[in-house]
């Protein structure tokens, strides 16, 4: 009776909630390769998304005035800028391709109350927001690596990683306060 009580408590029942599609969203991801089997051996979805995220963020790298390329002869893809640079490029796959920080996204909205006419519309815009702002993080990681390579780690272990996750913070905010109740 007091289990019983207590889940109608909606944080407990959110915290709950939370928690159980966390575990299984990391399983499920943690077995993500395995997929691949059933979809086709030489398909490997999160090369695949890799791949797309480096192709789009060569249109931002573009749009800075620099000439991209994509190596995807690797374990990895790989952005670089064509010219005399000391780089390597930058590396993508997981979980730099997002598609751990998509999952997380979309369960806090799942698991917050709110009605599916707003959650399902939210958590695809959210997603497609979060692949915007990753590719344009890619843009300029690729771009810093070029110029300043020095700079690469910092930025891609603090900088961008508070942005991005600042960013998934935001758009929870704004679920909570603005869509979550709306009736």
């Amino acid at each position: 009776m007091l289990l019983k009580k207590q889940f109608k408590n909606p944080f407990i029942k959110f915290i709950v909630q939370f928690a159980i599609l966390v575990v299984l969203w990391f399983g499920f991801y943690e077995n993500l390769y395995k997929l691949d089997v059933f979809l086709g051996k030489h398909y490997d979805l999160q090369r695949e998304i890799s791949i797309h995220l480096a192709d789009f963020s060569t249109y931002f790298i573009r749009l800075f005035g620099y000439t991209p390329t994509i190596n995807s002869n690797t374990d990895y893809i790989i952005t670089n800028i064509e010219g005399n640079y000391l780089s390597q490029g930058v590396w993508i796959g997981e979980p730099c391709n997002g598609l751990k920080v998509f999952g997380l996204f979309a369960i806090f909205i799942i698991a917050f109350k709110g009605k599916w006419k707003y959650k399902i519309p939210f958590i695809l815009i959210g997603i497609a927001l979060l692949h915007l702002v990753n590719a344009i993080r890619i843009a300029v990681l690729t771009i810093i690596a070029a110029q300043k390579p020095t700079l690469l780690d910092f930025n891609h272990n603090i900088t961008f990683q508070v942005l991005v996750y600042g960013l998934v913070f935001i758009m929870w905010y704004i679920w909570v306060n603005k869509f979550a109740n709306k009736k």
